[in-house]
């Protein structure tokens, strides 16, 4: 996924859950997930998640694709068909297609989800990956809600930057990536795009009381 999922993605990884036995090929870990697919006392939607993260993880997108439309085949529940749109942008985000990225996200509105971490995903990589296809006064709106969401998280910020930055409105990016690396210190990647901005218009350095913004943030 971007970098903006969570640790991701961003759905929320719990959607896709972590858990396979070690030292295993490919294959062997295939068939062991598959096999577990068609274990009646297995739970089917959570061997499915488990199978679309192992696909996702190894870069076999189109196939975690696929299992996450049969996830979402079997779910009926708004809020967990929300998640699984936001795990499927994911993907298509891995396979640089941001495009479909988008289309899956715009899906997930039609789902009204309300979990706080999902609208905030949806809204967040949606601005991520409208301004991944320069469409950055749109991205700026997407980003805006995530922050109004949750302005504790840093993507949201570092997204807005990249789209003010876009429209050419730099000052404004400044002060988001600012504000990202005051949010969360130890995320460099607003930092490196704030560095990055100062270096080729220092201006803005002394215009906004930027001077000290290209200093590695302290945890």
């Amino acid at each position: 996924m971007s970098d903006d999922r969570p640790t991701n993605s961003e759905g929320p990884d719990r959607r896709l859950p972590r858990a396979e036995p070690v030292a295993m090929s490919f294959k062997q870990m295939e068939n062991w997930l598959l096999v577990r697919l068609q274990d009646e006392t297995v739970d089917r939607k959570q061997a499915l998640r488990h199978l679309a993260r192992f696909y996702a993880d190894r870069r076999c997108y189109d196939e975690a694709l696929e299992r996450l439309r049969e996830l979402m085949a079997a779910e009926d529940d708004l809020e967990e068909k929300a998640a699984i749109v936001l795990a499927t942008g994911g993907i298509a985000e891995m396979k640089g297609d941001f495009e479909a990225a988008v289309r899956f996200y715009r899906e997930a509105f039609a789902l009204e989800p309300e979990r706080n971490d999902v609208w905030f995903f949806v809204n967040n990589n949606l601005g991520y990956s409208l301004n991944k296809l320069g469409q950055f006064a749109e991205g700026e709106k997407f980003c805006r809600t995530a922050i109004e969401i949750n302005a504790a998280r840093p993507n949201g910020h570092k997204n807005l930057g990249v789209a003010l930055a876009g429209q050419g409105r730099l000052a404004e990016a400044a002060r988001c990536w600012v504000m990202a690396t005051k949010v969360a210190p130890g995320d460099t990647r607003s930092h490196d795009l704030l560095k990055d901005l100062l270096r080729h218009h220092p201006e803005l350095a002394n215009e906004f009381g930027l001077g000290g913004a290209t200093d590695r943030p302290s945890p």
